[in-house]
């Protein structure tokens, strides 16, 4: 009897571990679903026009910066509050419009993780869609932000999942950094101070560059020459003498020279690719800041080549794999 009874509690043992088992401190049953750059819109159509609908709608699926084609910034799922089942609330990214005439006030929640992890919930509640709709507009950047910022998440946690800690040990000791890399990319160039990393796929290729140059500049014009100059000596095209270079035309490349990525503060570019002497190109993302000597700056930088595909989910793989750096 006693016998049986051990072996009953090692049976509980071994399948109360399988349902709490955890992968980077998240328990399996509790990951947040959804397709990448997908978002949940919850708004009853009751209490709303189309105008507002539009603009809300307009204002989620904008054109996501900097690529070739348009695409929008995220793809929509729309639902009424009663329809918001179980599932759909473990989604990734919610936007949920709770409306309700009884209401004696209106506000707008940011909350984390409420039913699922990684996830972001945007909650407006009020009595009337006008009020709503403001603090829609008047929050919209920092929607945008946190949305697009979880989706990042949801590439970081597959990559840390299944990393390469073989180019994360000759990223360490080449440059001093950790950067997450995905298993499925392999080093395709490693020269002094330089390392191009490649994921090849039938349809499309993902590139991750690390290079390093000396100095401390990080002006707009320096970071293009300096990325220039590397894809050109290290990264060849399809056709012999062809090179890449950035493609510098109105807006792009855009820059910013105040953004932080965890703890390093640097400078970012977003643009377009082109091949010299090939029609290849594409879109990438760089993050360039100055090492912890004063002395170098350290670019690590994203680009995509996917001819008669879309991108965006392309490119923000790479880019989420640069913002792993630390």
């Amino acid at each position: 009897m006693k016998k049986n009874i051990f072996y009953f509690n090692c049976l509980l043992l071994v399948v109360f571990s399988l349902f709490s088992c955890k992968r980077n401190g998240i328990k399996i049953e509790n990951f947040s679903n959804g397709k990448a750059g997908e978002v949940i819109l919850v708004l009853d159509l009751k209490y709303t026009t189309e105008s507002a609908l539009s603009y809300i709608k307009e204002t989620l699926t904008q054109p996501q910066p900097a690529l070739p084609q348009i695409e929008p910034m995220f793809d929509l799922l729309h639902f009424g509050n009663k329809d918001f089942s179980s599932h759909f609330q473990r989604h990734r990214n919610i936007v949920q419009f709770d409306i309700n005439p009884n209401y004696a006030s209106n506000t707008f929640q940011i909350a984390e993780n409420v039913w699922a992890r990684p996830q972001i919930h945007i909650y407006l509640k009020g009595n009337n869609m006008d009020s709503l709709l403001f603090l829609f507009e008047q929050n919209k950047n920092e929607i945008i932000n946190l949305l697009y910022d979880n989706d990042l998440k949801r590439v970081r946690y597959f990559a840390s999942s299944n990393n390469n800690l073989y180019i994360e040990k000759i990223i360490k000791e080449k440059f001093n950094i950790r950067i997450t890399i995905p298993n499925t990319y392999n080093v395709a160039r490693e020269e002094d101070d330089f390392l191009w990393l490649r994921f090849k796929t039938v349809k499309n290729d993902r590139f991750i560059i690390i290079y390093k140059t000396p100095g401390n500049d990080l002006t707009k014009q320096s970071l293009i020459d300096a990325r220039n100059e590397k894809t050109k000596a290290f990264i060849p095209g399809s056709v012999k003498g062809a090179y890449s270079i950035i493609a510098e035309v109105t807006p792009f490349p855009l820059y910013n020279d105040n953004v932080n990525v965890g703890t390093i503060s640097g400078t970012e570019m977003r643009g377009l690719w082109e091949c010299v002497g090939d029609k290849m190109g594409g879109p990438f993302y760089n993050f360039s800041f100055i090492d912890k000597s004063g002395e170098n700056v350290i670019s690590v930088d994203g680009f995509v080549y996917a001819p008669q595909e879309d991108k965006r989910d392309y490119l923000r793989e790479v880019e989420a794999i640069v913002k792993s750096v630390q």
